[in-house]
């Protein structure tokens, strides 16, 4: 009868790490732990596929067992301080940018747990450029914007000018100030009449 029991604990745990492993894999950002030694403890699949885009190319079908080296220049500093019993609570947040160019943003966290003796730090890494994107589908959403609106708001989200949001779309300068008008409106009308977006006739 222990014996039944302990195997139904043991498949009761794998359950449980796989629905927290798909619960992770669907966060927005990617989380990564990382230990003392520069060994990944955990990361869910927008970690993995942001660290991919860290380091070259042809590692994209490796599994993540190791921080790439960007990611370990900004936590070792973090490691000595907390061996040294520096106060490290804070954290650090920068902006860095991957193999295409594309903005990452860093935030990381020194969390109060030891693996296996080593100290660790929790990562979390937003790729700026779909964080921009998604924000940008919210907005469409939520003030009733366009196709071409959305597209227009998303680079002007990303603090491009007219002329650079133009020369992406193939639309003129002045089309491009037409949607950023329009968007702007539309936003002052939802945030005037409340969340409804009722507009007063």
């Amino acid at each position: 009868m222990n014996s039944s029991f302990n195997a139904q604990s043991f498949e009761n745990e794998a359950v449980i790490s796989s629905l927290l492993q798909t619960a992770l894999d669907n966060l927005v950002d990617g989380l990564l732990i990382v230990a003392a030694s520069g060994r990944v403890l955990q990361a869910n699949a927008m970690a993995t596929r942001v660290c991919h885009g860290l380091v070259s190319s042809d590692n994209s079908g490796c599994q993540l067992s190791q921080i790439p080296k960007v990611l370990w220049t900004l936590c070792h500093p973090i490691f000595k301080n907390m061996v040294s019993g520096i106060e490290t609570h804070l954290g650090l947040e920068i902006d860095i940018t991957d193999a295409q160019h594309q903005p990452i943003r860093v935030r990381i966290q020194p969390l109060n747990l030891k693996v296996q003796q080593e100290d660790c730090l929790m990562l979390i890494l937003e790729d700026r450029q779909q964080a921009h994107r998604r924000r940008a589908m919210a907005d469409g959403k939520r003030y009733g914007l366009t196709p071409r609106e959305i597209d227009v708001w998303e680079l002007r989200l990303q603090n491009q000018s007219y002329e650079a949001i133009a020369n992406t779309l193939f639309i003129t300068e002045n089309t491009v100030k037409k949607h950023v008008k329009s968007v702007l409106a539309k936003r002052r009308v939802y945030d005037d009449d409340g969340a409804y977006g009722a507009i007063a006739s």
